[in-house]
């Protein structure tokens, strides 16, 4: 008896597959039910509009429209496609449904959108995957490097920067281990190590301009730490660099003068203080620069 049931039960799970991908298959076709052109992805036949297709994607239009046997044909396997992540790049390119490029489907969306040249979803892909990046990957080194290894497959020259940025705040150790596992490019681990290192120099540099108090036992608080800077913490310094230089001792010693000094610098923007193309802007810790951003 229970045999029966999960024969019959089985059964029944198919034919909801059944039903669903069929009504699936038919999201694609005009209202009128007219296809012109069926794509087989995945044993499973999509009948849509082959001007769709035309007017979203330059390889599809050449495919379709050129001296290919593609050009005559009414049913196009596509090999090596997932029949899921096919219909969700579909669902993003259909005029009546212009589906989000979202963190969700932005990995199953971005091969596909790159091999068949939507520019507007490649550019769309970049924008998530810097965001998805900034909001939950930002000390994470493995997936730091994974994001550089997509950058440099998809031609994403805005998110491996960011990345490379990113990663270089960490250490040695983690960048060759992150290595093992995502084989990004010679150019891209070196530029993350000479990153790394000029960070470094600046944190040598920046301990001359500065020096700690202790008490009697050696042993001292955040309060008894002191600059030795021109001013109140370069408050009163028209050069942008010594902001930048009170900004890293700040952050690096932990004292609560972030805010403090970001304040200070929105008040001079009389005096013309950027930072654009500034080396040592690009190198500020990440929270420091994110709130500079952010208040600007």
């Amino acid at each position: 008896m229970s045999q029966e049931k999960k024969i019959g039960s089985s059964s029944s799970e198919k034919e909801e597959l059944k039903d669903k991908q069929t009504l699936i298959n038919k999201e694609f076709c005009e209202e009128n039910g007219i296809a012109d052109l069926t794509l087989i992805v995945e044993n499973h036949k999509i009948p849509l509009c082959k001007s769709v297709l035309c007017i979203a994607s330059p390889v599809f239009r050449t495919m379709l429209e050129g001296h290919f046997r593609e050009k005559t044909e009414t049913e196009i396997p596509l090999p090596g496609k997932r029949y899921d992540d096919f219909v969700e790049f579909l669902r993003c390119i259909y005029p009546d449904k212009m589906q989000k490029v979202t963190e969700r489907n932005v990995y199953m969306l971005l091969p596909l959108a790159h091999e068949y040249d939507v520019r507007n979803m490649m550019k769309r892909c970049q924008t998530i995957l810097v965001k998805t990046v900034e909001k939950m990957h930002i000390r994470d080194v493995k997936q730091l490097y994974r994001h550089i290894h997509l950058s440099e497959m998809y031609n994403l020259e805005e998110l491996k920067e960011r990345c490379i940025y990113l990663a270089s705040e960490n250490t040695l150790q983690q960048f060759k281990a992150s290595r093992t596992i995502y084989q990004i490019s010679d150019a891209s681990h070196y530029k993350i190590i000479e990153l790394a290192l000029r960070r470094h120099e600046l944190d040598k540099a920046d301990e001359k301009d500065f020096y700690v108090k202790t008490n009697i036992s050696h042993i001292f608080s955040r309060e008894e730490v002191s600059f030795n800077l021109h001013g109140s913490f370069y408050m009163d310094s028209k050069n942008e660099t010594d902001y930048l230089k009170s900004l890293r001792i700040g952050e690096r010693y932990g004292l609560e003068t972030g805010d403090k000094i970001i304040s200070s610098i929105l008040r001079q923007k009389a005096r013309d203080i950027y930072f654009d193309n500034i080396e040592e802007f690009d190198l500020l810790p990440e929270k420091i620069k994110s709130a500079l951003q952010k208040k600007n």
